[in-house]
């Protein structure tokens, strides 16, 4: 089938829109993406498994309390 150089321009001009109708739904999906993952409360995972809050530096208390710190830290 040979095109006339309108319908090239109109098929063109077809799929130029559906091109652009689908990047405004990527665009829309990536906003909800962003969303979900702004509004998400990042848990503290170590107390969510222990129960307990933890940081580094209780961690490193924790140690110097121990018989292997001495032995390896000097207490």
């Amino acid at each position: 089938m040979i095109m006339t150089l309108t319908e090239r321009n109109q098929k063109l001009y077809e799929l130029r829109e559906k091109l652009n109708a689908a990047r405004a739904q990527v665009a829309w999906i990536e906003q909800e993406i962003w969303l979900v993952n702004d509004q998400y409360d990042r848990p503290d995972l170590f107390q969510e498994m222990f129960e307990e809050k933890n940081t580094l530096w209780d961690h490193l208390d924790r140690m110097s309390d121990t018989p292997m710190a001495e032995e390896v830290y000097g207490g």
